[in-house]
């Protein structure tokens, strides 16, 4: 009974999160179109895009990234062995450390800007105006990193409370903050897109104070403590000291990226950045949120040496999220065109606009999968709290990737960035996968009784792919002079006939992560 009620409890959570993401997503994507209407695929939106991959890559290392990996295991086994006012006290020591590093870091940010833009983005010296934009734009969202990290830090105690819905909406305030300087803000300005990055850090501010009424429910009260002696919080640091490497691979090879791109044509960092946001729809919707769930249910696992279990939650959640990302991964590659025209075919962005980004989609989508597997299967070397082993794996695929970005950019220009990152993303689950099994002393992870569902999961994506390719190449309407109406329609036939299709076969081949998929929505409360 106790496998069965943690299983739904997984759900439920999966559910919550998955709810969250998917508003966020779509709030996502409406800040999108408004971008692209505003700003196109132009100078603008090149600036303002190398502009927050800034404090965006800041944020990876002291938010979303190596905090939440170090904090939640942690948290989780105070709750677990000595009750919350232990896992607060704690919690307390890790918000003044962020307050005291990320604000230096922070001040260091708007001072070195230039100096910094020169470093990532110095093929846009070429334009003029464009560079010095980019700086202007780098100052003005650099507190966004500040406010982001401790909104991370609320969510990983919320989190290892077992509290996932609040955490997983709180994402879309920095849309609605984007959306609203969009259409109130940017108008003001000249030019417009200094609204925009102001929008950014409204909607940083709006993420942090969206979470601090559940924190405070919980009884969290957020005080400093400056005990940076205690033995918790420096094993924080000290499971953060190798991802922090690992993340400083990973920003190196953003950095190069993105430099990459600014040296090609005008448009290649806003097509990148479009098809990217795009990608990371079904990846957040489905990967992240079940990592999200399954991070603090291994951690519990882990933590009463439960390694059976442990196993057994990592293939669930496996096998549920390549049963969701596989299908969303085909209809990014074929109906990237189809997808695009509806959502940024407005305004500036026009129908070649389309076909660079939806280029560049299938390229980046390709490595969906192998995404997806690296986020659920992180959550379990950090249960075990073995960060340098998916650090290690991160900075030999980074390495692959940049390899492949110059080997490509050639003959692919910016899609050859895409597809380099698709290939890295599978060179870093390959590697992770045989270090889970053999160097992660998790010998109960049993990869043979799953090979038979993951088959017929394989099956019925192989005949949606030959389906797809039949509907792009003779049922597609033309979407360079089609109105939006038409490219709605073609849209609906495409979405639609794709997901009943994929429902009939999973029902044919009795694969069971459709239950699981049932379950979230009879369960989700």
């Amino acid at each position: 009974m106790e496998n069965g009620s943690s299983s739904h409890k997984s759900i439920r959570s999966a559910g919550r999160v998955s709810a969250g993401t998917l508003t966020s997503r779509i709030l996502g994507l409406v800040r999108e179109q408004v971008f692209a209407y505003l700003f196109g695929a132009g100078m603008a939106a090149d600036a303002f895009v190398a502009a927050f991959r800034i404090p965006n890559l800041l944020r990876d290392m002291f938010a979303e990234g190596a905090l939440s990996a170090a904090l939640i295991p942690t948290l989780t086994e105070k709750l677990t062995k000595e009750g919350k006012s232990e896992a607060y006290r704690v919690a307390q020591i890790f918000l003044s450390f962020l307050l005291s590093i990320v604000t230096l870091i922070v001040v260091a940010g708007i001072i070195f800007a230039p100096d910094v833009v020169e470093l990532i983005a110095g093929g846009f010296g070429d334009v003029p105006g464009k560079l010095s934009l980019t700086t202007d734009l780098a100052r003005i969202m650099m507190p966004f990193l500040l406010l982001v990290s401790i909104a991370a830090l609320v969510m990983g105690i919320l989190n290892s409370l077992g509290i996932f819905g609040v955490p997983a909406f709180a994402p879309m305030m920095l849309n609605l903050g984007m959306i609203f300087a969009g259409f109130f803000i940017c108008p003001f300005f000249d030019p417009p897109i200094i609204g925009m990055a102001i929008g950014v850090i409204l909607g940083g501010l709006g993420q942090l104070i969206f979470q601090v009424p559940a924190a405070l429910k919980q009884g969290f009260r957020f005080k400093l403590n400056f005990g940076f002696s205690d033995p918790a919080f420096r094993k924080i640091i000290i499971l953060m000291i190798p991802m922090a490497i690992g993340f400083s691979a990973t920003q190196i090879n953003v950095f190069i990226v993105t430099r990459i791109a600014a040296s090609l044509q005008q448009g290649a960092v806003a097509y990148l950045n479009y098809a990217f946001r795009l990608m990371h729809l079904p990846l957040g919707i489905f990967a992240l949120a079940i990592a999200t769930v399954t991070l603090p249910e291994i951690s519990r696992y882990a933590a009463m040496d439960n390694r059976s279990d442990m196993a057994k939650a990592y293939m669930r959640s496996l096998k549920l999220g390549l049963f969701l990302v596989i299908p969303a991964s085909a209809l990014l590659i074929f109906g990237g065109r189809a997808i695009i025209a509806v959502l940024f075919q407005h305004g500036q962005f026009d129908y070649s606009d389309t076909l660079g980004a939806s280029s560049a989609l299938a390229f980046y989508s390709i490595g969906l999968m192998a995404y997806a597997a690296v986020r659920i299967t992180v959550p379990v070397f950090y249960a075990f709290k073995q960060t340098a082993r998916p650090i290690a794996a991160s900075i030999f695929s980074v390495a692959i990737n940049i390899f492949f970005c110059y080997m490509l950019k050639d003959s692919l220009a910016y899609r050859g960035l895409a597809l380099a990152a698709s290939i890295s993303g599978f060179v870093n689950i390959t590697i992770l996968l045989f270090m889970l099994k053999l160097k992660a002393r998790l010998p109960e992870l049993a990869i043979r009784p799953h090979i038979k569902p993951l088959a017929k999961i394989l099956f019925i994506n192989a005949i949606l792919v030959g389906l797809l390719l039949l509907w792009d190449r003779f049922l597609t309407f033309g979407l360079q002079d089609a109105g939006l109406g038409i490219r709605i329609i073609n849209l609906l036939i495409l979405l639609i006939g794709a997901i009943i299709i994929y429902i009939a076969m999973a029902r044919l081949t009795r694969i069971e992560q459709l239950k699981g998929l049932q379950e979230i929505f009879r369960r989700i409360k």
